[in-house]
């Protein structure tokens, strides 16, 4: 559920709730707000889909797994689309697009027509954040098992299943009753060819498509899933009242829209989202306590927990042979095992050898170097690394700390007590216009009386001039005189 396809207060919803349940939400493939990055707003998963929109450096960095979406449950192969009519200019800042203009993920990734390829890509994103996990969204089909053995052979941690029943809201009717498989169908393929050639233990299993109850997360648990994904449910419990308008902008409840008079009816809150995923996991222990499990480890793969019903409701579900996907492939252990996770051999990269040491150690002064580095065809990704830790140690600046005269003294890092010392706060908004975050903190910072410098106009638009707290020919004159007294610039 993309920012974009649901409003900024359904997205945001859903991402509180998440984080304070130690849980993972998904930002979707519309990108997300800079404000959010790194605060209990934030999106844990970043996903990446054909269309790249909203995909920056700072937006990988912040995420701890990165999703490369290939299809999507209700319409496989078709890519994404967003009507012309919910790109509002706040949505097109986002995805860095044109207001009004609709937005399409092709249905391919256009750099991706072979398992070769998408182990680079696999491998860019790894570099682009070092610490995120990497999964990759599929689709239940048939044949779906022998893409899942590819994607980890290529270097994926994760394997996302979705089922038909997911992302209907948005989806054309031809392709909700006619694409797609259950998620059944799909995990179980998937499970038992992982088992087959060798690669259960490499990656998770995780599936989604209208998972509803504790008792559809312990079934998609026997069937070889160790993850699951909910989306109608937790919208459900925010005011969504299926009214599958969710592509017309028209939503009643104000979470599939982006019309401002609609989004002021949204009523959801993070803890009706958590007392639902609460009672998922309390149904899901009672039913664990029921078999004599006590992980969900010693669940995963344990088909032989599943029976047929004697009596079917209907002549022809008695018909259907359902044996394939009870089978057991004979391995005790058949989940995720990180000592045989893919190893990426990131410390070997010249990234690591040459240019990351050549960074100062935060708090220390940046110190000028040159190096001379030989390139040769195996260098992937050269320099995403270094570019990495450079975007995340840009972004871990949580507050400032203000003398009694209300400058700028020092800034305190996210996570951490740590204070890096500062003589001067610069904020910079291009050529193009200032970014909206950027507008936001100096609104904030000038609020309480902080000095702050701007490179760019901060009011009146794009500009080579230096400002100082207000814009002209005086202010300009003011920050030039100060910046030439100043010897450290953070």
């Amino acid at each position: 559920m993309s920012y974009g396809s649901i409003s900024e207060e359904a997205h945001r919803c859903l991402a509180v709730a998440m984080n304070r349940l130690g849980g993972k939400s998904n930002s979707g493939e519309g990108g997300e707000e800079p404000s959010r990055l790194g605060t209990e707003e934030n999106s844990a998963i970043k996903q990446v889909a054909s269309g790249r929109f909203g995909v920056t450096s700072e937006y990988l960095v912040s995420a701890s797994e990165i999703q490369i979406k290939l299809a999507q449950g209700a319409k496989p192969g078709e890519g994404g689309h967003l009507p012309g009519s919910k790109v509002w200019p706040w949505i097109a800042r986002t995805r860095h697009s044109t207001p009004g203009v609709a937005l399409i993920s092709p249905p391919p990734h256009h750099d991706i027509y072979s398992i070769e390829d998408l182990a680079q890509l696999i491998y860019d994103l790894k570099c682009a954040n070092e610490n995120a996990e990497i999964s990759v969204k599929l689709v239940s089909e048939a044949g779906v098992g022998t893409i899942a053995a590819g994607v980890a052979k290529a270097g994926a941690q994760t394997v996302l299943i979705s089922g038909y029943d997911g992302g209907t809201g948005a989806a054309p009717r031809s392709s909700i009753y006619n694409a797609g498989l259950p998620w059944e169908l799909g995990l179980a393929e998937a499970h038992q060819s992982l088992i087959a050639n060798g690669l259960r233990g490499r990656v998770r299993l995780e599936t989604d498509g209208k998972l509803m109850t504790g008792r559809d997360v312990a079934i998609a648990c026997m069937l070889g899933a160790e993850e699951f994904g909910f989306a109608t449910a937790p919208l459900v419990c925010l005011g969504c009242v299926m009214m599958r308008v969710c592509n017309l902008d028209t939503c009643p409840m104000g979470i599939a829209t982006q019309r401002p008079e609609l989004r002021k009816n949204f009523c959801g809150k993070p803890e009706y989202v958590m007392n639902f995923m609460e009672f998922v996991a309390q149904e899901l222990r009672m039913i664990m306590a029921k078999l004599g499990v006590h992980t969900v480890d010693e669940l995963v793969g344990h088909t032989e927990y599943l029976h047929i019903l004697p009596h079917q409701i209907t002549q022809r579900a008695a018909m259907v042979d359902v044996s394939g996907i009870l089978a057991r492939c004979g391995e005790e252990n058949c989940h995720y095992d990180p000592a045989q996770r893919f190893d990426f051999k990131l410390d070997t990269t010249l990234d690591k050898q040459v240019l990351l040491p050549l960074l100062p150690k935060k708090g220390k002064p940046a110190v000028q170097k040159d190096c001379t580095v030989d390139i040769s065809c195996s260098d992937r990704a050269f320099g995403t690394l270094f570019g990495a830790d450079i975007r995340r140690y840009e972004t871990q600046i949580e507050r400032l700390v203000c003398g009694d005269d209300g400058s700028v003294n020092a800034v305190i890092l996210q996570g951490s007590d740590e204070q890096l010392p500062c003589d001067l706060l610069l904020l910079a908004s291009g050529f193009s216009g200032c970014e909206p975050a950027s507008l936001d903190a100096y609104e904030a910072v000038r609020k309480t009386g902080v000095p702050v410098m701007t490179a760019g106009d901060m009011v009146s638009g794009a500009s080579l001039v230096v400002l100082a707290a207000a814009s002209g020919k005086q202010a300009a004159a003011q920050a030039d005189a100060s910046l030439m007294g100043y010897t450290n610039i953070l």
